[in-house]
C-alpha cells in the first residue's frame, strides 16, 4: 500500500510537469527546457515568503509568474518559432538565467519548507505522511481538471486543432498567436504549481529543476502533440518505475538503472514495430473528438 501511495505522490509531481510541457509543445512546438526551473521558481516563492498560509503562498507564486511567462513567450519565443533548435536554446537560456538569478539571490544552499499538514494518516493499516498524500491528491485533481478542459471544452478543442494543423486552424478563424501565449502561460503555471506544491517534500535550491527534466522529457517522448492523455499516462509509468526501483534498490543503483531504462527505451522507440505499437496505444488512450 505504501508503494502505491508513493507512486501516486510521485506521479503528481511528474504529471504536472509533463502535462505542462506537453501543452506548450502542442501549441508552440517548443520543447521548454526551462520547465524544471519554473518549478524551482515556484518553490522559492513558497520558501521565501513567510507570514502567510501555505495556500496563499502557492497562489502568490502562480500570480507572480503569469506576467513573466507572457513576456517570455512574446519577446523571446514568437520570433524564432520556426526554428526548433533556436527555441530550445532560448528556453535553455531562460532556465539558466532563472538558476543563476536564484543562486545570486539565495545562494546555492538548500532551503526547506515546513509541511503545512503534519503527522501521518493510516490507510488500510499503512501509516503515510499526511502532506505527501495531500500533495499527490491535489496534483491528481488538477491533472484531471486540465484533461477535462482539454477534451471537453472549446478551448481544448482549439488547442488540439492548433496542435494538429495551425494553418488550417487559422483559416477557420482561430488566432494561433493568442492560443500559443495562453498555452505557454498555462503550461508554465503547471510547472510553477508543481514546484510550489511539492516544495515541502523537496530540497529547494537553484538546481532542483534540472533533476526533474529527465523524467519529464522521458514521459513527453511517448506522446504526440495534442495527445495530452498519453503524456499523463507516460508520466505515471515513469513515476511507477522510479518508485519501484527505489523500493527494491539503493538510491544510487536505482538512479543508474532508471537512466539505463530511459536510454534503452528511447533507442527501442525508434524501431518501426515499436512505433506502430505506440501509435495503437495512443489511439486507445486518446478520447474521440466531439
Amino acid at each position: 500500500m505504501d508503494v502505491l501511495l508513493a507512486i501516486v505522490g510521485q506521479f503528481g509531481l511528474y504529471g504536472l510537469l509533463t502535462l505542462g510541457v506537453a501543452i506548450i509543445f502542442a501549441a508552440l512546438r517548443v520543447v521548454n527546457l526551462a520547465q524544471g526551473d519554473l518549478a524551482m521558481t515556484g518553490a522559492y516563492v513558497v520558501a521565501t515568503v513567510t507570514g502567510a498560509a501555505f495556500g496563499w503562498r502557492v497562489l502568490l507564486a502562480l500570480v507572480l509568474c503569469v506576467l513573466p511567462l507572457m513576456v517570455i513567450e512574446r519577446a523571446l519565443l514568437r520570433r524564432p518559432l520556426a526554428d526548433g533548435l533556436a527555441t530550445m536554446l532560448v528556453t535553455w537560456g531562460v532556465g539558466m538565467a532563472l538558476r543563476q538569478g536564484a543562486e545570486l539571490l539565495f545562494t546555492s544552499t538548500s532551503r526547506s519548507v515546513a509541511d503545512p499538514v503534519g503527522g501521518t494518516v493510516e490507510l488500510l493499516g499503512t501509516p503515510y505522511p499526511a502532506y505527501r498524500l495531500v500533495a499527490g491528491l491535489v496534483a491528481v485533481v488538477v491533472i484531471g481538471a486540465v484533461l477535462l478542459v482539454t477534451y471537453r471544452t472549446g478551448w481544448g478543442l482549439t488547442l488540439r486543432a492548433v496542435a494538429d494543423n495551425p494553418t488550417m486552424a487559422a483559416l477557420l478563424g482561430t488566432d494561433p498567436r493568442r492560443m500559443r501565449i495562453a498555452a505557454f502561460v498555462a503550461g508554465g503555471l503547471l510547472a510553477v504549481l508543481a514546484g510550489a506544491l511539492y516544495s515541502p517534500l523537496l530540497a529547494v535550491n537553484p538546481t532542483m529543476g534540472f533533476g526533474l527534466l529527465v523524467p519529464m522529457f522521458f514521459a513527453l517522448l511517448f506522446s504526440r502533440p495534442g495527445a495530452l492523455g498519453t503524456a499523463v499516462a507516460a508520466a505515471f509509468l515513469v513515476a511507477a518505475l522510479a518508485v519501484l526501483l527505489r523500493t527494491w534498490l539503493t538510491d544510487t543503483l536505482a538512479d543508474v538503472l532508471f537512466y539505463i531504462v530511459v536510454i534503452g527505451t528511447a533507442a527501442l522507440r525508434s524501431r518501426s514495430h515499436v512505433r506502430r505499437l505506440l501509435s495503437w496505444s495512443r489511439r486507445i488512450l486518446t478520447p474521440a473528438r466531439p
